[in-house]
């Protein structure tokens, strides 16, 4: 806690017609925290430093992965996927392509739909156009942040191929409603797991529950490599369709220019693979650090009103973290979520607004601009009919969006000291909630 400045530096604040010192820093007052916590991202050690070296000076197969079975990449393919209880593991060379990838092994067809969330990151949608196939946006649980399956089931039509699901922050999506939902109209079910590296549902790591699961290993991600990803299954012709798909057409049996079909070169290299090894071996402790904190931060927000953590459900039995998300009640606290990030941040803390509003009100979906002719989302007619997203509206998405969602870096929880930082910034804005509301007035 930082020592206060003395009166005379301070802006003298009205309320409710009488002046005040200000207490909160937003107002020229003292900050709560003078002294933020910082993490550095990624946590490199010598054990780290001297596989990669040792790869380096070895050259093999150029780094490329092609013909090293027993090389970083497929190492790390078979690691990810017996942590994943998969019987296959595929490494590309980002998350947003492995979801295109995969929807090529699911068998998804131009101008098909898949459902999929409206509170996640672009790429989750973009991946479907990119595949070809023409995203349908579905609304979010406001306790959880996740997919609505009943919303899910309302927006099939006789168009659907796929629900397309995001363990958005690391919390799982309802798999057991998903996939009841799935089987009963014949759809493929794919997990995107970029926010959600050791995630389980009822005891199980998301990624194989469903037909095929996508992750992304991007350096803000809780296990990086740079730039990466991974399609984990349990089906062996996904599998090899996205094999082939990676790897520029080429089956896992065809020979060096035997192109069978269409596909782009995905490969990831085995300086990435060699990264992320030796950053996987971290990952189990991490999490359970990250959890600890959660934990500790969840239970001193119970004392706080009109700011809440994500539901807690019994189903959830380990989570990876990508963000640790709040849910704040602008009516209890009496300011807008914007005012309440520039107050909390002007404490000393570090809170975001997520990605401050639904996929479908992006540029790219608001004004159908997918390429240069705007195909297959068009004024014309894309695969037969006309697409627009103008009008999409999921209001449980859009209130969470704009009025509810507050985030923290994934990496703030491995700080020993960010939940009790973060509880003392909340509990100094709430016991000043009046100069707060003061402030919001002055600036509205």
């Amino acid at each position: 806690m930082g020592s206060p400045r003395s009166e005379g530096d301070l802006e003298r604040v009205s309320l409710k017609g009488e002046s005040k010192v200000a207490k909160l820093a937003i107002n020229g007052g003292p900050k709560c925290v003078t002294e933020p916590i910082a993490v550095k991202w990624p946590i490199v050690d010598q054990r780290d430093a001297e596989h990669i070296a040792g790869v380096v000076r070895a050259g093999r197969g150029g780094w490329c992965r092609l013909g090293l079975d027993d090389g970083e990449v497929a190492t790390f393919e078979r690691e990810w996927a017996a942590y994943h209880d998969a019987k296959y593991c595929l490494a590309v060379n980002n998350g947003t392509v492995a979801i295109e990838c995969a929807l090529q092994g699911l068998g998804l067809r131009p101008g098909e739909e898949v459902i999929v969330p409206s509170i996640t990151f672009v790429a989750s949608a973009s991946g479907v156009l990119m595949a070809r196939g023409i995203p349908v946006f579905a609304d979010a649980i406001p306790e959880t942040c996740q997919i609505d399956p009943d919303d899910v089931e309302r927006k099939i039509t006789r168009r659907t191929r796929g629900i397309l699901v995001v363990h958005y922050a690391g919390y799982p999506v309802d798999l057991t409603r998903i996939k009841k939902v799935a089987d009963k109209h014949g759809l493929f079910v794919l997990e995107d797991c970029a926010h959600a590296h050791g995630t389980e549902w009822q005891g199980r790591k998301v990624g194989a529950i469903g037909d095929a699961g996508t992750f992304s290993f991007q350096g803000s991600k809780s296990l990086t490599c740079g730039e990466g990803g991974a399609i984990v299954t349990n089906r062996q012709d996904v599998y090899e369709a996205c094999w082939a798909y990676h790897h520029i057409g080429r089956g896992l049996s065809a020979q060096k220019y035997q192109h069978e079909t269409v596909g782009p070169n995905l490969r990831l290299s085995e300086l990435q693979g060699a990264v992320l090894r030796t950053q996987f071996k971290k990952l189990p402790a991490q999490n359970k650090r990250r959890m600890a904190t959660a934990a500790k931060l969840s239970k001193g927000l119970k004392d706080i009103p009109g700011i809440r953590p994500l539901k807690e459900d019994k189903r959830v039995t380990a989570r990876g973290y990508y963000f640790y998300v709040l849910r704040l009640d602008e009516e209890t606290w009496g300011v807008s979520k914007d005012k309440f990030i520039q107050a909390f941040n002007a404490e000393g803390g570090r809170v975001h607004s997520g990605y401050n509003c639904t996929v479908y009100e992006l540029p790219v979906f608001a004004n159908n601009k997918y390429d240069a002719t705007g195909y297959p989302v068009t004024k014309g007619k894309g695969y037969g009919r006309v697409v627009s997203y103008k009008n999409v509206h999921c209001p449980n998405a859009e209130l969470i969006a704009h009025h509810q969602h507050l985030t923290f870096s994934t990496h703030c929880l491995l700080h020993p000291e960010f939940a009790k930082q973060t509880l003392s910034i909340m509990e100094k804005l709430w016991q000043n909630r009046a100069e707060l509301q003061e402030f919001a007035r002055r600036k509205a």
